[in-house]
């Protein structure tokens, strides 16, 4: 049988069977046996929801199989590791970098089990350190509180009352005028909310009833002889239509430059709190005020340090950690701490199968497994393996395509195995089995984040190689919903076949969805304005006469025999449904 040659003997219907995923409902699906496709022919039917076992490749019924099951793909190029995922990498690293792992050890559990060890302790030992500060963090607030209760305030007169708020009035007015300028201390933040600033500057709200205003006797004497809730108010006043998710202290802390360059009065010295409230100083306590303003700016300055430090940690932590030693990189083999990773046609051999027993046993319960079974499941060369594309900018890299094992080496020890499929374009993740001594570890996980990082770096010399392939997203079974954690990705829309970013609303419309009847679902999950590409009401079968057809070895187009086309209209009918028309003019049936 050549490559992509197809018997349409397959295309007579649907199989079905009792759901792997559910157990409970059936599905659904129309598969076929060939001995080879090209890796361009599989990343078509890939995109039209096709996946390979082995040598046999089927597609669900997406219409009639009791759990929703959409092709799941990930743009490597865009990849960003989730809070998780990063402690998963993390943990892994120290795992494979300790000093126990530099040499040849006689055997690898005792090792591991004393690596295991070492990492609670330092775990432990790190919580131990933060109880002492955390104590401290608790106290502190008390103790201020306490001190600042032994204050006496004095009253504050009706006379200042009134006085204060005619000021209030005068700073109102000021507000109004400058709006523009206040906006302005706000900029970044409405420009990160895609508010523009023509629009800000409409919404922005002054208007104040003064008598709403209060005005207090200061507990602390440095902090003032009152102090006022004048600058919370306004900030109030737009909270809902600005403000609604930054704080009022982050408010006041922008707003300080603005209320000491026009809060000027002849009686009363104004500074602007960091907590909101603006303390208000008599003229005899000039000194007093220009203390305090000292220490505000001075503690601004410092919340500003924070804030960038803050940031800057955020950053680092939201920084994918990077796993591929990229200086020793090469496209079938590269470093990973003491690991070393391979990357291999598929076979089946004693060590690899021997593995793949100890997973399926110590992980799943399984001891049923056969060589065969293992061997037709993730060996077989279904892609044809001679294809390869030399990169245009460095000439030495070459991207092979086709069937792989992406083999996990600690010494000479084999301890996990990726099975990918690599096309022109993406990596296509088939199964990962590990050493069980490896399960703590999530060596599941720290495995598919590693296949997504070779395709970012075999992406600078291919820059259209960048997908990384999932199989099926079922939402259901946490089997499968995992997938869905490796952010950014997109699902493959079943009646459109193009790609929708998974977002929590698509999530909670998969959800509803899944609830209702089969026969009561809507399949298509895309929002463009594009046609159902497999609707047959159009009748458009006019090509079905090109359609490249073996028989007895010979290739011809199917109107060169002398066929009674009804007779092959239903399998023809079928094949269109699953491939479309430019796949099905690219493959050959054989009859």
């Amino acid at each position: 049988m050549n490559i992509d040659n197809i018997n349409l003997g397959y295309f007579q219907g649907d199989h079905s069977s009792t759901c792997s995923y559910c157990h409970k409902g059936k599905s659904y699906s129309q598969g076929f046996s060939t001995n080879k496709l090209y890796p361009s022919t599989y990343q078509s039917m890939m995109d039209r929801g096709w996946r390979r076992c082995g040598t046999y490749y089927y597609k669900y019924n997406f219409a009639q199989n009791c759990c929703l099951s959409y092709t799941i793909r990930a743009n490597a190029l865009l990849s960003q590791q989730k809070k998780g995922q990063r402690k998963i990498a993390k943990t892994f690293l120290k795992v494979v970098q300790s000093d126990l792992l530099k040499n040849k050890v006689e055997s690898l559990k005792p090792a591991i089990q004393q690596i295991s060890k070492n990492l609670k302790q330092q775990q432990e030992q790190k919580q131990l350190n933060k109880q002492p500060q955390q104590l401290k963090q608790k106290v502190e607030p008390k103790q201020k509180i306490v001190v600042e209760e032994k204050q006496k305030p004095h009253k504050v007169s009706e006379e200042i009352v009134q006085s204060l708020k005619l000021q209030f009035q005068q700073f109102q007015e000021l507000i109004a005028q400058n709006i523009p300028e206040v906006i302005q201390l706000f900029k970044e933040y409405f420009d990160s909310k895609g508010f523009k600033i023509d629009e800000v500057q409409s919404i922005f709200q002054v208007n104040l009833n003064i008598d709403t205003v209060q005005i207090f006797p200061s507990k602390v004497n440095s902090k003032g002889d009152y102090y006022s809730n004048f600058m919370m108010l306004i900030y109030g006043l737009n909270k809902k239509l600005l403000f609604q998710d930054f704080p009022v202290n982050k408010f006041a802390l922008l707003i300080i430059p603005f209320v000491q360059k026009y809060f000027i009065s002849n009686q009363f010295l104004f500074v602007q709190e960091p907590t909101g409230f603006l303390s208000v100083f008599t003229k005899e306590n000039q000194q007093k005020a220009d203390v305090h303003l000292m220490q505000i700016e001075k503690q601004l300055v410092q919340e500003k340090q924070k804030i960038i430090i803050e940031q800057n940690l955020v950053n680092q932590q939201k920084q994918n950690i990077k796993l591929i030693d990229t200086e020793t990189f090469k496209s079938n083999q590269f470093q990973i701490g003491n690991m070393k990773v391979l990357l291999k046609p598929a076979e089946c051999t004693e060590e690899n199968f021997k593995l793949y027993q100890s997973y399926c046993k110590e992980i799943h319960g399984s001891t049923k497994e056969s060589k065969d079974g293992y061997s037709s499941f993730l060996c077989e060369q279904g892609l044809d393996q001679k294809k390869f594309i030399q990169s245009q900018i460095d000439k030495s890299k070459i991207l092979f395509m086709g069937c792989f094992h992406m083999r996990y080496y600690l010494g000479d020890v084999l301890v996990a195995i990726g099975v990918v499929d690599i096309t022109e374009t993406a990596m296509s993740s088939v199964y990962f089995f590990y050493d069980p001594i490896f399960e703590e570890f999530n060596f599941g996980t720290f495995g598919a984040l590693v296949e997504i990082e070779y395709v970012k770096l075999m992406n600078q010399h291919f820059p259209d190689f960048k997908y990384y392939y999932l199989g099926f997203y079922l939402q259901n079974t946490n089997k499968m919903s995992y997938k869905g954690d490796f952010e950014p990705c997109e699902l493959l829309c079943p009646e459109t076949y193009t790609w929708v970013e998974l977002t929590k609303e698509l999530r909670a419309e998969i959800d509803r969805r899944q609830a209702l009847a089969v026969n009561q679902r809507q399949l298509r999950i895309s929002k463009q304005n594009v046609g159902v590409i497999d609707d047959m009401k159009i009748n458009d079968k006019s090509f079905y006469g090109s359609v490249q057809v073996s028989m007895k070895g010979k290739v011809m187009k199917l109107s060169a025999l002398n066929f009674n086309m009804n007779k092959l209209n239903n399998y023809l009918d079928n094949a269109y449904s699953r491939f479309g028309r430019q796949l099905m003019e690219k493959l050959i049936f054989e009859l």
